[in-house]
């Protein structure tokens, strides 16, 4: 993720908008309009989010839980405002990659702060489900491998 972290904010460019487009341009191929963002924005006057997510070919998930979150998918926050005014990336792990205003953008833990404030997550189609998966065995035919004798 360090190329994604450390970076100062900048409103209207080196924003949690602008972090989304470059790790969708560069993880995923996909490449996001660069909406202007005014810097006296206030999402109760704008709802910029919602406005747009669909011209982008996003698909908004309002009942959702956390272990459902797939790498890649965008959750939508309401910081101090009723509707989403902040975005950040699910990078899978229980980690968001985000860009908070007046802050350096970083990874940090989902947390409860953060579940609290996510109003929506938005899934765009092209990106592929990255969550790991494993083995369909039950518990029975992996001690009968471990245990397995030999003649």
């Amino acid at each position: 993720m360090t190329d994604y972290e450390g970076i100062p904010f900048r409103m209207g460019s080196n924003d949690c908008l602008g972090l989304f487009r470059k790790y969708y341009a560069e993880e995923f191929g996909i490449s996001i309009t660069d909406y202007a963002r005014p810097n006296d924005w206030e999402s109760s006057t704008i709802d910029l989010i919602r406005a747009c997510y669909e011209r982008e070919g996003f698909e908004m998930i309002t009942s959702w839980k956390p272990k459902d979150l797939r790498p890649g998918d965008v959750l939508c926050m309401a910081i101090g405002e009723g509707n989403a005014n902040h975005m950040a990336i699910f990078v899978g792990e229980g980690k968001i990659l985000h860009h908070p205003a007046n802050r350096l953008s970083v990874c940090e833990e989902y947390r409860d702060f953060w579940r609290n404030l996510t109003c929506y997550v938005l899934r765009h189609p092209d990106v592929p489900d990255l969550r790991p998966t494993y083995p369909d065995v039950t518990i029975e035919e992996l001690l009968r491998a471990r245990y397995a004798t030999t003649d």
